[in-house]
Parts: C-alpha cells; structure tokens; sequence
C-alpha cells in the first residue's frame, strides 16, 4: 500500500510496538557443531557477518561468508572412521572466533557400529608428479617443499589395483613400490631429473566398474574424485626406491627449455544475474588441457598447465604474482546497488492516538519471490536487542513497539500504574523515542534503512484514555497532553485523525518528520 501524506508538512514519528507473537529479539552469537558417525552438523547462529571452513579428510568440503545463519550437515561413510575440522570467522569481533573441536588437534569419528560401506570394493591410484616447490640441492627441507597436493605439479597416473573396501584407513592397501616402471622411465626421460618428484596415491570407493581413475589430476582441481575419495596419501619419489641424481650431479641449476611455454587465453565466465548469489553460483568455464578453473571467494581463478602460459589477452581476468589469473568476483555478480529493495512511502503515523509504521517497499527490476510474506521489518537498538518483526507483505502498517490499539492504551516509555495513572519509564522500548533506524530485508542483498527523529508527544504519551491520570513529570520533562475529546473519522491516507487535540495539529504541520533512506552494501564469505 502507498502512504501518501497528502496536505501534511511532514510525517508525524510516533513510537510504538506491535502485539504479535512473531516479534523477537536478535541473540549473540550461537554456535554448536556435532559430529556423528556418518555425519558432521554445522549450526552457526545470530553471526551478523562470517566466515566458515569445513574440512573432512584434510580436504576442503565448504568454505563461504555468511550473514546471519550457516545450518548445513555434511554425511560420510559410516563404516570407517574421518578426520574433521571447522573453524568460524567472526569479521565483527575475533573474540567470536571459534576452531572446533576446540582442542585445536582435528576430531576423528569412530564408524558407526555394524555399518556396512555403501560398496564393496575400492581402488588405489598411484600418481607421479614433479614438485613445483623443488629443491634439487636440497639445500632446504622446509615443509614447502615436501611432497603434498599444494606442492604437485601435472599429475600422472602409474597404476591402479583393486580391493575390498577396508573397514579402517590403516594404510595397509598403499602401494609400496611402484607399478609400470617403464612408464615412469619414459615421464622422467624428457625432464629434468635432478627436480624432485613426488607421489600421490589415493583411496576410492567403488570398484573399475563403477569408478574411473582420472589420468591426470592437476591442482588445485580434484574435483573429479568428489564424492569417491575414502583416504589419500603423499611420498616423495624416493620413498619407493627410485635413487634419483643429488649432490654434485645437481649441484647446478637446471637450464631453462628451449622452447617457451606457449601462450594461451583465458574464457572469461558468464555473468550471474541473480540477486543474492555468490561465488558458489558461477558456472565455470570447461577446463582444458592448457588452462583449468577453480571458483574462490576471489573470483574466478584460471590456472596455466605445464607447458602453458598467460599473455596480454586475458579476457577480463588479472593476472598474479604466481601465473595465475583471477576474474574478479564483483565483475560478476550483481552489485549492491541493483539488488537493494527498491523504498516506496515510508512514515511514522498516528490513528486515534496509536503510532504505527507504515510502510512500502519494492523488490529490484529482475528479482522474485514466491512467498507472499518475505519480508522482515528490524527496529534496530544502538545499546541492546532489536525489536524483529517477520513474515510480512511488501507493503503494509505494523503497530510501533511498545505501543497497544486496545485498553488500557499503551505508549513506549510510559507505564500505567494499578490506579491507572501513567508514568515515564526507561522501558517499554523508550529507546526508540530519540529517533529509530529501520531496516527492511527481504535477504541480505535486498534491503534499505530508514531512519526516524524523535516521535510526537502528542502521539506517544498518555493522552485520550477516559480520565486517567499523569503523574508529575521532572522539571525539565514535558508535562502530559490533557485528555481530548472522542476522534471522529479518520483521515484519507494521512494516518490522522478529525478532531484530534490541537497539540497533534500543531505537531503535523510544524514538527514534521524527516526521512531518511540509506542502502546496505551486498556482502560476499565467511565466509
């Protein structure tokens, strides 16, 4: 509904509250994680704006920003034990941040009891790759240069064999030498073999006829074994007894090839068009053999293989220190201003003495909603809880907190006494009597905030109730208005009413209200 205040200088700010059991109160920070058997439940509440990480057999399973809420269970296979990780970032206080479990060491389920797995049989993969963080004098055996995923160059595949699914990763079902020796002398025929080498051998669930072993795996793309990975491991070459050329042998650098990497171009990915969506929504560009992708909090991250390079033609993307490329996410995604709440009429007024907010919002050009009662209304308190109101229509008029349409009236900052008799207090939500901001959501992108000056007496103070009595205010607080006569009928679309007390008169045409509408910024993330 539009509120046009039509013929009034101004909108008249009365503050009261609204009588209905869905109003509620914001809470701290709420956060309860519970791992099972076969699952892993992550519960975050009342986080204004996160981070969350969710790790499970040391690999990443989710990582995003968050505002308000994060509720998601992440399932496994109950027939053998994983190792689980979360850790919370509160952006609004590090004394919110929380790692679980909270021993600071990574918590480890026992299998569910007579839990059979999902399949029978499993496959290991043996990969063999070159270190990208080598050293071939070894002259340095920091941790970088160990053999791990985040240090793998192009992986290949040696081998696989086949086995029953093991009830525990024991590490028993490992390859302990390496399979098809030719093809590991034909890999390490062409390269530099003074460069440290690495293994990666992983674990799957499903047998040849259910799963494929991919032929390469490059980082940080493995997503192709999502959903198959049971346990993995990494070894460095020499860990299966290949004796590889060090000390003086290597002693020098390696030269560079002749031939240059050869230079190819990113595909830029397709813009999102929906309001609230973030990085998990990009569809990615199909990776290829000379470049791969990977969504991030960042953007979109582009990766060159071995042999492949980044030019001048980058296609919107930017490239970083490390020859990778980033499209960046705010070039894809909506922006903060496309996607606010789009204010109509919005105002403080009094009907027969009782302040209501009325009020119209709009969603942008281009967004939906299936729900008829998606919005959510927040009288936002500077030094304590915010007064919620939710599951309301687009347009409409909510009762003022702390105020009542029905006997005994009620205004905020005032309590009645048994006699009847009123009398100021610093409750009943008074707070909102020196100006209020509002906030309108329909989800964290579509929102805009208003903010109210201080409400009328005439409207927020005992007045008009059949008699009752105002008991004496302090010297520099203004005395109660006196009781008027019955209201006659109401004003069209000005929220007043004919016959009201002068003093409501006067307050419409000289005190005014002043509107204010301001924006929130999407936020992306954490995440």
């Amino acid at each position: 509904m539009k509120k046009t205040l039509a013929g009034v200088a101004a909108s008249t700010l009365a503050l009261g509250g609204m009588l209905v059991a869905t109003a509620a109160p914001a809470s701290a920070h709420t956060p309860t994680v519970t791992a099972s058997c076969d699952s892993l439940h992550v519960d975050l509440k009342s986080y204004p704006d996160a981070t969350v990480t969710v790790t499970i057999d040391d690999r990443e399973v989710a990582s995003e920003d968050f505002q308000g809420s994060f509720d998601e269970t992440f399932t496994f296979d109950g027939s053998t034990s994983h190792s689980w990780e979360v850790v919370v970032d509160a952006h609004d206080n590090d004394r919110y941040d929380k790692t679980y479990p909270e021993t600071g060491a990574p918590g480890l389920t026992d299998p569910c009891p007579g839990a059979e797995p999902d399949v029978d049989e499993a496959q290991v993969g043996i990969y063999l790759y070159e270190k990208l963080d080598a050293d071939p004098a070894n002259e340095w055996s920091g941790k970088d240069k160990d053999a791990r995923w985040e240090n793998s160059g192009l992986q290949t595949l040696l081998g696989t064999k086949t086995l029953p699914l093991p009830a525990q990763k024991d590490g028993s079902y490992w390859y302990d030498e390496l399979p098809n020796p030719d093809l590991v002398a034909e890999l390490l025929a062409d390269t530099d073999v003074c460069t440290d080498w690495g293994i990666q051998q992983d674990l799957v669930s499903g047998g040849p006829d259910e799963y494929t072993m991919p032929q390469n795996i490059t980082f940080p793309d493995g997503s192709s074994m999502d959903g198959h990975l049971v346990d993995h491991t990494h070894q460095e070459l020499e860990d299966l007894g290949v004796v590889l050329p060090s000390g003086e042998t290597c002693g020098e650098p390696a030269q560079p090839p002749v031939e240059e990497d050869e230079v190819v171009v990113p595909v830029a990915p397709a813009a999102v068009t929906v309001c609230g969506a973030d990085s998990s929504d990009i569809e990615l560009p199909v990776a290829t053999e000379e470049v791969t992708y990977l969504a991030s909090d960042a953007g979109v991250i582009a990766t060159p293989t071995a042999g492949h390079t980044f030019g001048d033609d980058l296609a919107g993307y930017v490239v970083n220190d490390n020859g990778d490329a980033v499209f960046p996410l705010e070039d894809l995604l909506p922006s903060a201003e496309d996607c606010a709440l789009v204010p109509g009429d919005i105002a403080a007024v009094c009907e027969s003495e009782v302040p209501y907010l009325a009020y119209e919002v709009n969603l942008p050009e281009g967004a939906e909603t299936d729900e008829e009662t998606p919005l959510t209304v927040t009288f936002l308190n500077p030094d304590g809880d915010d007064h919620v109101v939710t599951d309301l229509p687009l347009d409409g008029r909510l009762l003022w907190p702390g105020a009542s349409d029905t006997a005994p009236l009620q205004w905020p900052g005032w309590e009645q006494l048994e006699d009847g008799s009123y009398v100021e207090t610093d409750g009943n939500y008074a707070w909102t009597r020196e100006g209020v901001e509002v906030l309108f959501e329909v989800n964290p992108t579509y929102s805009t905030i208003v903010e109210y000056p201080e409400a009328s007496t005439q409207c927020a103070n005992p007045v008009g109730t059949g008699g009752a009595d105002v008991i004496e205010q302090a010297d520099d607080t203004p005395p109660a208005p006196a009781e008027v006569a019955d209201a006659g009928p109401e004003l069209a679309r000005t929220g007043a009413t004919v016959g009201a007390v002068a003093g409501v008169a006067a307050l419409l045409l000289g005190g005014g209200a002043t509107l204010f509408w301001l924006r929130r910024r999407m936020r992306n993330a954490e995440g």
